[in-house]
């Protein structure tokens, strides 16, 4: 299925096999992602937008504005 994925203003599209795989090189992004997409699945929605806000090894902040749509 593919996915238009808009994380911290930067959009592009994706597909929900690339989300599981990894659709970037930092995995805190990858989790954030994956997280929205589950919530996206579990409450059964056609497009899910939150912040995430992580936190590296270094215990420093990392903030991500994410929102995901079914094309």
């Amino acid at each position: 299925m593919k996915i238009r994925a808009i994380i911290n203003g930067v959009s592009f599209y994706t597909t929900t096999a690339q989300i599981r795989k990894g659709i970037g090189d930092f995995s805190s992004q990858n989790i954030a992602v994956r997280q929205v997409y589950d919530q996206m699945i579990k409450e059964r929605v056609l497009g899910f937008g939150t912040t995430i806000t992580l936190y590296d090894y270094k215990m420093q902040k990392e903030k991500f504005q994410i929102q995901l749509t079914k094309c």
